[in-house]
This record gives C-alpha cells, sequence and structure tokens, in this order.
C-alpha cells in the first residue's frame, strides 16, 4: 500500500490543474471557431444608385437593383438633395400606381436615409417630388434572409462581402488560438 504524502497531492493536483489548463486553451479557439462558423452572416451598406448616380432622377433603379443580393441585416443608402427628392417605404400597390394616399409604410426625407432591411420580405421605393415615381425613381427588392453556415446551400456562391466577414472572423479565431497558446507556454 502507497501513502500519499502532502508534495504527492500537490504534484498530482498542479499536474491536474495544468492540464485542465492547457485543455481549456485548446478549447476556447475551437468552441470560437464553431460559434463563428455557425453565426456567418453577409450584411453591409448599400448605396442606392451606386457611388455616382445615388437617389436621384433619371436613373434606372429597377436596372441597378436586379443584379444585387439583399439580404436582411443590410442597409440602404439613400443619399439625395432634400429639396429636390424624398424617399417613400410603400406596399406593392402604391409602387404600382405612385399613388401616395394610403400603402405607406415609412416616410424619408433628410438626404441622407439609411434603411435597414430587418425582415425577409418584398421592400418598395419611391419618389413622390412633381412626376418622380411615374417616370421610374423607384425600385422593388426582395430581401432574403441572412445567409448562414446552417442555412447556406452548399454550392451557392460566395460574395465579396460574404467572404470580407469570413475572413475578418477567420482571423479572430486564429488571434484568439494564438493567445491561447501563449497563455499555455507561460
Amino acid at each position: 500500500m502507497q501513502i500519499q504524502t502532502k508534495l504527492d497531492i500537490d504534484i498530482t493536483y498542479k499536474k491536474s490543474f495544468k492540464s485542465y489548463y492547457n485543455f481549456m486553451n485548446l478549447m476556447i479557439p475551437i468552441l470560437s471557431f464553431i460559434y463563428l462558423l455557425f453565426t456567418v452572416t453577409k450584411s453591409e451598406e448599400i448605396i442606392v444608385g451606386g457611388n455616382e448616380n445615388r437617389w436621384t432622377d433619371g436613373f434606372a433603379y429597377v436596372n441597378w437593383a436586379k443584379d444585387i443580393k439583399f439580404t436582411v441585416g443590410d442597409v440602404l443608402v439613400f443619399q439625395y438633395n432634400k429639396e429636390k427628392h424624398d424617399l417613400y417605404d410603400v406596399n406593392r400597390e402604391t409602387f404600382k400606381s405612385c399613388n401616395t394616399s394610403n400603402g405607406v409604410n415609412a416616410v424619408y426625407n433628410s438626404g441622407d436615409d439609411h434603411v435597414e432591411l430587418k425582415e425577409a420580405k418584398e421592400y418598395w421605393f419611391i419618389c413622390t417630388f412633381e412626376q418622380h415615381c411615374q417616370l421610374g425613381m423607384k425600385f422593388g427588392i426582395n430581401v432574403s434572409e441572412a445567409i448562414t453556415a446552417t442555412n447556406s446551400p452548399v454550392n451557392s456562391p460566395i460574395n465579396n462581402s460574404s467572404m470580407e466577414h469570413i475572413t475578418k472572423r477567420f482571423y479572430y479565431v486564429i488571434a484568439i488560438g494564438i493567445l491561447s497558446l501563449l497563455i499555455t507556454i507561460l
């Protein structure tokens, strides 16, 4: 029968504590990576009309919007001369008729409006100044759920904005892992 001394118990305790400490330092980056993997989302600010055109008359917004994939969390940035334009978030019927007597969800008129796309649904935007809506200063978009690792199709292409978010989060995970390993070594 072997008798454990206080020194043996202290050494055993320190070894088990160090083992636990090392295990936790390895688990932190692994769990962080798993968390980030399942929460990767694409959201960005999108300047309506692009950097050059903004929200103004004489631009084909329908053509501009058709090539963009809008997702929940994106923010549309409408920049315009508030003396000449405004912005109405409307329903489909109001969009078609350009009659704002009903069907208006929100009115913006600051000249620098940021509209967050909070739901996966259709959004419709018009300008009500003069005949701008009737002349084509309007567009509709279909907003889909944000892409995450849990709901994205396996073969779907990832755009540059999504890659930037993935890359940033990957670097965070790497930084956490390096810090954890440094703590373990010290």
